[in-house]
């Protein structure tokens, strides 16, 4: 598991294992004259596949289809129409110099976006300006343990709604692996999660409590403190 590759939006939103990038409403015509052949049909969500892991979708409503290798597909709300450029998370190949040579090109089309690709301890750094790839790549992850929720909170500080998005989406993180554990008819029991696994997660999200919204803030610490009393 060690080769895993795993991915990561901080902007425009908040992706846990995942990115989406949108093309420019200017830029959906000529997108699609340079991208029009089907490479590749991912079966599970009938995407375009146009690179390794890298697939295209339109959508009408800007809810899109985040991939999930196990368990049911998730729902994203981008509240904007268009299309997307889906990047997925979980897999040993696709993120290497051809990879970055591509994104290049296509970033000509795309909005603005920031998102990470982790892999042992090399943490690489995407991120889309008017158009234009920025890229840095180091292997020095480990000092954020290999957590990526350690190191936005490092680098990104000053940025307490960024900081509470990726909890809050971590929190979402856990609760869509509980529930694919039960869909599997798992024992709670046995979960990998420990009560100081729910009681972190809780003590993160009561931090930036003030940049959360208040409802979903009582949703997330209503189901992690049921968690944690279990």
């Amino acid at each position: 598991m060690g080769n895993i590759y795993h991915v990561y939006q901080l902007k425009p939103k908040v992706v846990y294992t995942g990115t989406f990038l949108r093309v420019r409403k200017d830029k959906e015509s000529i997108f699609s004259e340079k991208y029009p052949l089907i490479n590749q049909v991912h079966q599970k969500t009938s995407v375009l596949g146009i690179f390794e892991n890298t697939f295209i979708m339109n959508s009408h409503d800007g809810k899109v289809r985040k991939d999930e290798y196990v368990g049911k597909d998730t729902i994203i709300d981008f509240e904007k129409p268009g299309i997307y450029v889906s990047i997925h998370s979980g897999s040993k190949y696709g993120f290497g110099k051809d990879f970055n040579e591509f994104l290049s090109v296509m970033s000509l089309y795309l909005e603005n976006a920031l998102f990470y690709v982790t892999q042992d301890a090399t943490i690489s750094r995407y991120e889309i300006i008017n158009g234009e790839l920025h890229y840095n790549s180091n292997n020095d992850f480990g000092r954020w343990n290999y957590f990526i929720e350690e190191y936005v909170a490092d680098t990104y500080s000053s940025s307490k709604q960024l900081i509470a998005e990726l909890y809050v989406e971590e929190t979402y993180e856990m609760i869509r692996r509980y529930n694919r554990h039960i869909e599997d008819g798992e024992d709670p029991e046995n979960f990998f999660y420990e009560a100081e696994d729910y009681e972190e997660l809780l003590s993160k999200i009561t931090n930036y409590k003030s940049h959360i919204e208040t409802e979903e803030f009582k949703k997330l610490e209503d189901w992690l403190k049921i968690q944690i009393n279990k």
